[in-house]
């Protein structure tokens, strides 16, 4: 916002921003120290992730400070709106009947921020809370105080969150009620002051009725803050910037953006990340490592990495479970453990500079024509089975003058006794490889691999990794299947609207709400909503509340896809709903599937009996890997997996017939 203050609020403005200055420059310096200690290889690993934790601790102790700074910058120009409005009724510039809702509407405003704020302020100390309830498990594990003491501590501070929620719930709902209020007053005045009919304030009001208990958005706050701005501050020449900044995540297809950072060229470099980051790894790389041991870093990462590698290799057989094993020491050691890192001259940690392990393939060895051509040289190594892990790492690149994502490789064999010994490490340039006991280096583009036998992903171990989490806590809620899709609902923007609709916190769905289809033995599929709840250490998932199934599904339906045809036009995809649902607020949603087998998630604008039509919610899946196996496993039959996948056999003919069909349709959107 750019508005100006009065020379005393201005006074008091500076002052909060000089000690929001000082809070970074603190935040700066606790983080060089995190770096150092994370560097800082003759240390075990947990006790680096002990001191690390402490000062992250004090970083998000920063950050509370600086937030509240904020928040008393904000107050000042609700202080200045009420001091321009009395100015302007003392000068006779506004009736006394708009002053008296003028005023009424500022007050209202800083009680609503105020309580907002409260509520914020829990969340960042219940997130504190968690951090501190983290370090009190790992206390507990190092020895550092007497288990029964850990554990009073840890009741405490369990119940500490258990409080702030029930006090956050309270706030939530005060916050409701007013702001109902709010609008309802105004409705009143608008028809007081000739805005509106009568008849429109009945109808507006009926309106309203249908969104009590609800609490405003962020969006709406901000609706709110510039039409009081706009009515009772003045603009400056120049910005002044006193709000934390916002980021607006409308409009920006996460699914497609991720989508295509993971469908990169892995042998290239790329601009971002490929590495498919889900929470549940880090959750239980978390929880193994309590139960580390931790006399070196060598030994904590092996823990860790083993254990994960019972998870990744379930479900798996033969040399894809040994496989999935070993991707996942191999990816625990460049995530969480140190490493040489050999195209710098510096040693880093992993944490600072991860090696991103993105596959591990077995190939039947390996072709180095220069290496065949060295007179006296044992190649026999090379024309074994060979197994290339590919990692992405951060890089500067002089060319191009910024950093981007680099492919490098190691190459492996397995000894006699099943281990897997290093041979070979590459750049995008250079390759190494020790061989008859010399190290030798060639052009990397000279590397031929042999034949492809066997690979794991770690999009597929990340698949799996969420898979198997929802399997468990399906099972403890009695509902048995197979998992054989999961898709998230990215679109930031709705999960907050949706959140509402079902009548739950409208924080409670953002980067934790999932689609996902279940196929049981007799080869029959089912779907849900189901949202993630993250433990210390442990990840449950459970139904989502506040929406519930109807009768009806397999009906025709056209819904929007995100695409435009010529003419600016929304592109429809023809489809059949596979589960359909209704929220408390009564709005409708259904769960469908594209041409490529992902599910879908569309909220519905129009509807008969036969036929719907909806706007597609931004989606990201998985992978369908899983779906396609169980419907070659089940023993249904070819009528059934026709029906099934009707969308999928669609025609490109009757694609364009719907596009002509529907041309005029203009969806309604968020």
């Amino acid at each position: 916002m750019e508005y100006n203050l009065s020379q005393n609020n201005d006074s008091k403005k500076k002052k909060y921003e000089g000690i929001i200055k000082q809070n970074n420059e603190k935040y700066l310096k606790l983080a060089e120290q995190i770096k150092s200690i994370r560097a800082d290889r003759g240390r075990p690993v947990q006790e680096r992730q002990y001191d690390v934790l402490e000062l992250e601790i004090q970083q998000e102790e920063i950050e509370r400070d600086t937030a509240i700074k904020e928040q008393a910058i904000a107050s000042l120009y609700v202080n200045e709106m009420e001091q321009n409005l009395i100015q302007r009724r003392t000068n006779k510039e506004i009736s006394a009947q708009e002053f008296s809702n003028e005023i009424r509407n500022i007050r209202e405003y800083r009680s609503m921020t105020s309580i907002k704020e409260g509520i914020e302020d829990y969340d960042i100390e219940s997130t504190i809370t968690e951090m501190k309830l983290r370090l009190e498990y790992m206390k507990r594990s190092m020895g550092k105080v007497p288990k029964e003491q850990a554990d009073k501590n840890i009741a405490d501070m369990q119940q500490t969150l258990s409080d702030n929620e029930e006090y956050r719930q309270y706030d939530a709902q005060e916050l409701a009620k007013q702001y109902f209020e709010y609008k309802r007053r105004n409705l009143y005045y608008q028809r007081n002051s000739g805005e509106i009919s009568t008849d429109e304030l009945r109808q507006k009001l009926e309106e309203l009725e249908q969104t009590k208990g609800n609490i405003p958005t962020n969006k709406e706050f901000e609706e709110m803050l510039n039409d009081l701005s706009e009515k009772h501050l003045e603009k400056s020449q120049q910005t002044q910037n006193y709000e934390r900044e916002v980021s607006h995540r409308d409009g920006i297809n996460y699914s497609h953006y991720w989508e295509n950072n993971m469908n990169q060229d892995i042998n290239e470099w790329h601009d971002y990340s490929a590495y498919c980051a889900v929470q549940d790894f880090d959750n239980k790389t978390f929880e193994f490592g309590l139960h580390a041991p931790a006399e070196t870093t060598g030994q904590y990462v092996e823990y860790v990495g083993e254990k994960l590698g019972e998870e990744y290799a379930r479900g798996a057989k033969d040399e894809k479970a040994e496989m999935a094993k070993q991707f996942a020491i191999l990816e625990v050691q460049g995530r969480m453990g140190d490493f040489l890192d050999i195209y710098s001259s510096e040693d880093v940690s992993g944490y600072d500079k991860p090696k991103l392990l993105l596959q591990l393939e077995k190939v039947n060895g390996l072709n180095i024509q220069d290496f065949e051509d060295t007179i006296g040289l044992d190649t026999s190594a090379l024309h074994q089975d060979i197994f290339v892990a590919t990692y992405e790492i951060e890089e500067w690149d002089e060319a191009l003058q910024r950093n981007v994502m680099k492919p490098i490789k190691e190459y492996y064999q397995r000894d006699e006794e099943g281990n897997f010994d290093i041979i070979g490490t590459g750049t995008e340039y250079e390759t190494t490889f020790v061989l008859d006991g010399m190290s030798l280096d060639i052009d990397t583009d000279q590397v031929l691999q042999g034949e492809s036998l066997e690979r794991v992903t770690q999009r597929e171990m990340a698949d799996r990794l969420v898979k198997n989490g929802i399997e468990n806590s399906m099972q403890k809620l009695e509902a048995n299947g197979k998992v054989t899709e999961v898709a998230r609902l990215t679109d930031m923007s709705f999960l907050q609207d949706f959140a509402k609709q079902c009548g739950i916190q409208d924080w409670e769905l953002a980067g934790r709400t999932f689609i996902v289809s279940t196929m049981n033995e007799k080869g029959e599929e089912e779907f849900d909503i189901i949202i993630r709840n993250d433990g210390m250490g442990e990840t449950e998932y459970e139904h989502l509340k506040g929406i519930s199934a109807t009768e009806k599904s397999s009906r025709e339906m056209y819904t929007t896809n995100g695409k435009q045809i010529p003419g600016g036009v929304e592109e429809l995809d023809k489809t059949q709903t596979l589960k359909e649902f209704v929220t408390q607020s009564g709005h409708r949603y259904t769960i469908t599937r594209n041409a490529e087998g992902k599910l879908g998630f569309n909220e519905v604008f129009r509807e008969n009996e036969n036929i719907m039509q909806g706007k597609h919610v931004d989606t990201f899946t998985y992978s369908t890997e899983d779906l396609f196996k169980a419907y070659q496993g089940a023993e249904i039959n070819q009528e059934d997996l026709n029906n099934a996948f009707e969308n999928i056999n669609r025609t490109k003919q009757e694609r364009e017939q719907t596009q002509t069909q529907n041309k005029t349709n203009n969806f309604e959107g968020r």
